[in-house]
């Protein structure tokens, strides 16, 4: 988790009292394991080392991707990360999206969007970024946004990899009863030169699984890198052209309602005053609802059918207050407010 990772323990302490509302609560949280959530759902056969990678015995590699694909090719990006350090191809691995989980949480997000310019640095703002960085894994933020994936996943991901590939090296060489420094990966098998023996990630990893964690680990250097910084092929390119993905806008309920809304473009701002009469007396049209909370002021439209909600909130009028704060600090500032107000303070 680079950076993030190395938090003194006194700047967390101090910010975590200012922003999380509780200093052994926050230090305590920070510092407590996540749970690993594919543990819950394994098939048979299958074994899970962290929470971004599951292997099968049949030989199946999926990797977790746990940021939503909008286009950016992110699940191409994430996997790389892993798969660089497991020693397989992208060609060679699964990629799925996981479930809800505080293990996928999102610190960069928070930390790039402290109230600083991204260019200025000094104690006081590094160390603030630190702060909301850890202050992400408290909230349990699994969120995609602000070009963070790549740099929130970039270390931790690549020590997921990493990590699997010493458990399973670890295991080949008692299965062998050879030395684990002797062992090479490649493609999905732990190999050992001398001999010529290899055994398949598939024929190791339940066995792996049950071996206790290393817990020092030491990344690729760049120069050895295979996938990583290299243009790739995007794992899910056959899907979408097929249209095989199934995104929101696909699913179809019994009595199913549509809704979109309408927010004052600033965020925190409000609204003075509005008129919904023509939208409320559009056929298809059932409610016209007021939306009130820390990131905003607006307007709730639910329809028959989304064509008719965006009809209806393109009919309404509205005239917009200001925002409580500079655009560019908003939501930082909603949330750091927020989190004060639960404890009785004020920004």
């Amino acid at each position: 988790m680079g950076r993030i990772a190395k938090i003194a323990r006194r700047t967390f302490l101090v910010g975590a009292a200012a922003i999380a509302g509780g200093v052994a609560f926050g230090y305590y949280q920070y510092k407590k394991p996540v749970k690993n959530p594919l543990k819950d759902s394994l098939a048979e056969g299958e074994a899970t080392f962290n929470p971004y990678v599951k292997i099968g015995s049949d030989g199946k590699i999926t990797i977790i991707a746990p940021r939503a694909e909008m286009g950016q090719g992110i699940m191409t990006t994430l996997a790389a990360l892993v798969a660089e350090e497991l020693e397989v191809g992208l060609d060679q691995v699964t990629v799925e999206h996981g479930p809800a989980s505080a293990a996928y949480f999102n610190s960069a997000v928070m930390s790039e969007n402290a109230p600083f310019a991204p260019w200025e640095h000094s104690a006081f703002k590094d160390g603030f970024r630190s702060v909301m960085g850890a202050f992400g894994k408290i909230v349990a933020l699994q969120i995609t946004g602000g070009s963070t994936s790549t740099v929130d996943a970039f270390d931790k991901m690549r020590h997921a990899g990493a990590l699997a590939l010493e458990m399973l090296k670890a295991a080949a060489a008692k299965e062998l009863g050879v030395d684990i420094s002797t062992l090479k990966a490649e493609r999905g098998a732990i190999i050992e030169p001398a001999s010529g023996k290899s055994l398949t990630f598939g024929q190791l990893a339940l066995k792996a699984a049950d071996i206790e964690p290393p817990t020092d680990i030491k990344l690729k250097d760049r120069k050895d890198w295979k996938l990583l910084g290299k243009s790739q092929p995007r794992v899910d390119m056959r899907a979408k052209v097929t249209g095989a993905p199934i995104f929101g806008i696909d699913v179809t309920l019994p009595d199913m309602v549509y809704g979109t809304v309408k927010m004052n473009p600033r965020l925190g701002g409000r609204m003075k005053s509005y008129d919904a009469s023509k939208a409320q007396a559009m056929p298809g049209v059932i409610k016209v609802v007021e939306i009130e909370c820390q990131f905003g002021h607006g307007l709730g439209v639910i329809a028959d059918n989304t064509w008719t909600a965006f009809q209806a909130a393109d009919a309404i009028t509205v005239e917009w207050g200001d925002a409580p704060y500079p655009a560019d600090t908003a939501g930082i500032m909603g949330v750091i407010d927020a989190a004060l107000a639960a404890g009785g303070g004020s920004a």
